[in-house]
């Protein structure tokens, strides 16, 4: 009854806020995949394609539909962390302090709000951990089975379950339990894993490897801004308290003799955090690992901090509900952006919260995230304000082209959707993918916050609208209306498509990028 009493507060939680800001710009991405099925994406692999697929076809271009989804991975969360607990034989306070410090820490707020791979990785990567302990606790290899194809699928969500295998298997070959190494069940489970994906990697392959590129991109532009210190800092911005907990199952793994058969699952944990922090890493790529560590965690306090240290647990607990109730508007779009800044200013005398850090290394006003949630429907509304304007012909010919930004285009296919706007072209993402090889002879509609260079272009160009919002990140995005080509439009495009498209195909000549 408790169990399922915590599962609807997580899924009330989300559900009751879905629709209060806007989709986030990775949400219209994703969402716009499902238009585009394919084995592969520039960034991610397909399986939140097909997460997007059924969900347009369950609610259609729906906010509150599209938010359902990561709420209910959230609530699957809650499910197995009772299981894990109740496997190991802890009660009720455990369960409370481990379910209270998941359902409202703010890293688990923000996954379980947007619609992104991470809130799949996070079940995912818990069940699979689960499986891990029952599979020692049992000593019953057959559940490799279950493990090799979890693994599959996981690598179809998210590449970086790469890190979360090199985590364990380093932890099992180390350990008294390498033996299951060494069963037959789990070389028929990697080739199950391989199996399940292997049509990524072909896709990967004939694609000219575009994960390799967008890495490239991703540590050029983001993670070159990271240091350990910013690591550490995000760590404890999405988790808080909750570390407490984290910090008390790692040292119970690690070091309690009564825990020992399952150490390797404290190393596999280590190894995993020690690799992202290395490797130069975000902070919250650790989170999926957090559930499971919350869960022993809450089951080794419960079961050591007795007598009269008993009082711990309920201290922690205190903690981690008031510590997060107090930041929750910021993993959780409770708030206006107006009443979020003026809160934000009453309790940062107090707090100094790193999510206002964003990739660019600087401090904002505003969490990149929430930053990402607003402005997109006042951007579609100017580009169906110069839409109307064209006249019949023209609307059929009509361009619309975004500079460089797959945040753009996505406003344009989802808030445009009712409007009616043609769908929009950018070179950026799997956008580029998606792309048109040519264009009509026709005006364009042209998306940047600034004219860059249309002058030498078009004859007449009329800015339509500018975003004015304090709060977006791309405050003062324009919409302008391209009109009377001054030069052979159609064929720039073509040579630029062509180009851009060149660096996802295998046969292409790379030398001219």
């Amino acid at each position: 009854m408790i169990t399922i009493l915590l599962i609807v507060i997580k899924l009330s939680l989300h559900l009751l806020t879905s629709t209060n800001y806007e989709l986030h710009r990775d949400e219209m991405l994703y969402f716009n995949m499902a238009d585009h099925p394919a084995f592969g994406y520039v960034s991610v692999p397909p399986l939140t394609a097909f997460f997007a697929y059924l969900i347009k076809a369950a609610f259609g271009y729906s906010v509150f539909g599209i938010r359902c989804f990561p709420a209910v991975f959230g609530a699957a969360s809650v499910f197995i962390i009772a299981k894990i607990i109740k496997g190991l034989g802890g009660s009720i306070m455990a369960l409370l302090i481990a379910s209270a410090a998941f359902i409202l820490s703010p890293g688990f707020l923000i996954f379980d709000t947007l619609f992104t791979p991470n809130c799949t990785e996070q079940f995912l990567s818990l069940l699979i951990t689960w499986l891990v302990l029952k599979m020692i606790s049992q000593n019953n290899p057959r559940l490799w089975l279950i493990i090799g194809v979890l693994t599959g699928i996981a690598f179809l969500n998210k590449y970086s379950i790469l890190f979360f295998v090199a985590g364990f298997f380093v932890a099992l070959i180390s350990s008294e339990h390498k033996r299951l190494l060494g069963s037959g069940y789990f070389f028929i489970a990697i080739a199950l894993a391989c199996m399940i994906s292997m049509p990524n990697v072909l896709w990967q392959y004939y694609h000219n490897w575009p994960v390799v590129h967008h890495m490239q991109e991703l540590k050029a532009t983001q993670l070159a801004n990271m240091n350990y210190a910013d690591f550490f800092e995000d760590i404890f911005s999405f988790n808080l308290f909750s570390l407490v907990i984290c910090g008390f199952a790692i040292i119970a793994l690690m070091f309690y003799p009564t825990e020992r058969k399952y150490r390797c699952i404290g190393i596999a944990s280590v190894v995993i955090i020690l690799l992202f922090l290395l490797l130069n890493g975000k902070g919250y790529y650790i989170q999926p690992v957090v559930p499971f560590l919350l869960a022993f965690g809450a089951y080794a306090m419960e079961k050591y901090l007795k007598g009269k240290f008993t009082f711990v647990n309920y201290l922690v607990l205190v903690l981690c509900i008031l510590s997060s109730l107090i930041v929750m508007p910021f993993g959780l779009p409770l708030l206006s952006f107006d009443k979020l800044n003026t809160y934000s200013a009453k309790i940062g005398k107090f707090i100094v919260y790193p999510f206002y850090r964003w990739e660019d290394g600087k401090v904002h006003p505003v969490s990149q995230v929430y930053a990402d949630m607003t402005g997109w429907k006042e951007l579609a509304g100017y580009v169906d304000n110069a839409y109307a304007q064209l006249a019949g012909e023209e609307k059929a010919n009509c361009t619309i082209y975004c500079e460089r930004n797959y945040g753009y285009a996505g406003a344009v296919h989802f808030y445009g959707r009712r409007l009616h706007l043609p769908q929009p072209v950018t070179f950026l993402e799997s956008y580029v993918l998606w792309a048109p090889d040519t264009i009509p002879a026709g005006p364009v509609i042209y998306i940047n916050k600034d004219i860059d260079g249309l002058s030498d272009l078009f004859a007449e160009i009329t800015v339509i609208g500018s975003v004015d919002d304090k709060y977006f990140r791309e405050q003062g995005l324009k919409v302008f209306l391209c009109k009377k080509n001054k030069a052979d439009v159609q064929t720039i495009y073509a040579d630029k498509a062509k180009k851009e498209k060149s660096l996802y195909r295998r046969n292409s000549d790379i030398s001219q990028h």
